[in-house]
């Protein structure tokens, strides 16, 4: 939280500056950032942002991609060469992916989101985005304070022990400082991670709350199959990036179940695994992630693509990744069309083990579900955003400021009318969770 920081990253309000060639943007965005605790620069251009930041410091900058004369991606080159430590967001539309891209390789864009974005997810990541800013600059005046107190400790080599036990005081107390940022820094990385997965997930046609249940359970088979703290982590962010290159489909294929696409769109679908290594292209930290999505559609026979790996060619994180992947999504309905029960799934899995899954994932993950469930056919719980509900949902619970408001009911037109309102009139998020796949039984509102 801001509020957290040291003194130092808290002098003066941060400062922002929005930059889009559409006045109506402009005005919702001033009245979205009205009341937040920061100063705002409004631009109509891209050579109208250059001469305000010529005249302003600017802590972060969030610019159109489409606009006349120079686009967003130009716009953030031009940034970069003269003011390389402004942090740079883009807005952007789902058909700007090329663009995108350019604004990711020359204007080394830390973020972007879509277009229309979410007011609460928008300013989310505005909050994220300094946070990482100001812990960066904590991190390197900590670290000068570190270089400094080094050279100091090189001087008084031979003065009094006294002396010498004062400044490593100081170097270690520096040093605890230091871990704290990096360790802050780590967290509001993987915060970020976690709310990018869920912008992703506002794309029409891409399955809300499966990123997080993916990548939940994929932590847990990842220790139970004796992968490092490491290699976890990054099976973890390879789960909530798992449907990013899904955004460079279309809005038909997208819509269909899996069994339906044809002969065209099947290739085209199951590239998007490779989608996301162009997309994140440049994020070294994110490598490992990348490599785990690549290889997710690989079959434990080789019959798999884009490589035709066997057995344990194939990563095991991508071998974790597919099971549960394929779990979920059977269970939606995503590859037949027909959402399917707990009981035939864990069937399907079993008999296409040595076929298509590592057999031993397989187990490790129904004996995981075994022992987090009270039945074995009882469906998973996802977490899901007010704004990716719909009428028909069936609701585990729903709850606000530790407070119930809805439990064990199929969500109506009148209840989902009534969440929106609750969040539109008194600003509250509920903590919504839902059940998918067959019921077997229905219960009542």
């Amino acid at each position: 939280m801001l509020a957290d920081l040291p003194s130092t990253a808290q002098d003066s309000p941060a400062s922002i500056l929005f930059v889009d060639d559409e006045a109506n943007v402009l005005k919702a965005l001033r009245r979205l950032f009205h009341n937040e605790q920061y100063v705002t620069y409004f631009a109509e251009s891209g050579p109208a942002g250059l001469e305000i930041l010529r005249q302003n410091p600017v802590d972060l900058i969030i610019s159109d991609m489409r606009m006349p004369a120079m686009n967003g991606a130009e716009f953030f080159t031009r940034v970069v060469e003269q003011w390389p430590k402004t942090i740079r967001i883009l807005l952007t539309g789902y058909a700007d992916l090329q663009s995108t891209i350019d604004a990711i390789n020359n204007g080394r864009i830390s973020n972007y989101c879509n277009k229309p974005w979410n007011d609460e997810e928008l300013k989310l990541l505005v909050r994220n985005t300094l946070e990482q800013k100001y812990i960066r600059e904590e991190r390197d005046r900590l670290s000068e304070i570190v270089y400094q107190q080094n050279m100091a400790l090189k001087e008084l080599n031979e003065q009094l022990e006294e002396k010498v036990e004062q400044r490593t005081a100081l170097l270690n107390n520096a040093m605890l400082h230091l871990d704290e940022a990096n360790a802050n820094l780590k967290k509001q990385f993987t915060d970020s991670i976690r709310a990018f997965s869920r912008i992703i997930e506002m794309r029409p046609g891409i399955k809300s709350g499966h990123s997080k249940y993916i990548a939940d359970n994929a932590y847990a088979i990842g220790k139970r199959m004796g992968m490092n703290e490491a290699e976890n982590k990054q099976l973890v962010f390879a789960g909530l990036l798992l449907q990013l290159g899904k955004m460079t489909l279309s809005d038909e294929i997208l819509e269909k179940p899996l069994n339906s696409l044809n002969r065209e769109q099947l290739p085209r679908y199951l590239r998007h695994a490779q989608e996301t290594g162009v997309l994140l292209k440049g994020l070294t930290q994110l490598e490992p992630a990348i490599n785990l999505i690549h290889y997710q559609y690989e079959h434990y026979d080789g019959s798999g693509v884009p490589e035709g790996l066997k057995g344990n060619q194939i990563p095991l994180g991508s071998r974790i990744l597919a099971v549960i992947r394929d779990y979920i999504t059977y269970l939606e309905g995503n590859v037949t069309g027909q959402p399917m029960s707990v009981m035939e799934v864990r069937k399907y899995l079993l008999q296409q083990k040595i076929k298509y899954y590592d057999p031993e994932v397989v187990e490790e993950f129904l004996q995981h579900l075994d022992k987090n469930s009270q039945f074995t056919n009882d469906r998973p719980i996802i977490e899901l955003s007010w704004t990716q509900l719909e009428v028909g949902m069936d609701i585990e619970e729903v709850s606000y400021e530790g407070q119930l408001y809805l439990k064990n009911c199929i969500l109506t037109e009148r209840m989902l009318n009534s969440i929106i309102n609750l969040h539109r009139n008194q600003k509250i998020s509920p903590l919504i969770k839902v059940r998918i796949g067959t019921p077997v039984t229905r219960c009542k509102n």
